[in-house]
């Protein structure tokens, strides 16, 4: 069957199996983090790393073992600084990376425009300020599962 005669759940990569990177300092951030997407994606493996090096062992690991990439990467910005996010999205996104076509979504505390600006023209996929609450995080925990898992069609892999 071509992929017009396709119902849009077929050309979808189902969740099952799939893997979400958060790149966080924060163990508390990653507590919660986890706590919500497990509330609303739980067929999904959350894998954690506290630096840049860590993720991208990470993700080396996953060429290495012949083993899917992420699906998502979610990525704080000040880790510590914002120069560490800066660099981790332009290692990822590179012309040269095989992980550029993976989405980073950015979760923030900074909500200022020249933070935004720099991911977004960095190839960040999307910037989220971090919500303030547990239910606000749940919205946007949902929001983010229907738009990266049942909106977009995303790259093969």
């Amino acid at each position: 069957m071509d992929d017009f005669n396709r119902s849009p759940a077929q050309n979808r990569r189902t969740t099952q199996r799939a893997k979400i990177l958060l790149i966080d300092d924060s163990p508390d951030q990653c507590d919660l983090i986890g706590t919500v997407l497990h509330d609303c994606i739980p067929e999904v493996d959350l894998f954690i790393a506290s630096t840049g090096e860590s993720a991208f062992s990470q993700l080396r690991h996953c060429l290495d073992a012949s083993q899917s990439l992420p699906r998502l990467i979610l990525l704080d910005l000040y880790l510590p600084l914002a120069e560490d996010g800066f660099r981790i999205i332009e290692r990822v996104k590179s012309n040269d990376s095989p992980y550029r076509l993976i989405p980073i979504t950015l979760l923030s505390q900074s909500a200022r425009q020249p933070d935004i600006k720099r991911c977004y023209d960095l190839g960040a996929n999307s910037y989220i300020a971090k919500p303030a609450s547990h239910a606000q995080w749940l919205l946007c925990m949902k929001s983010l599962r229907e738009y990266w898992w049942h909106t977009v069609t995303p790259p093969p892999g």
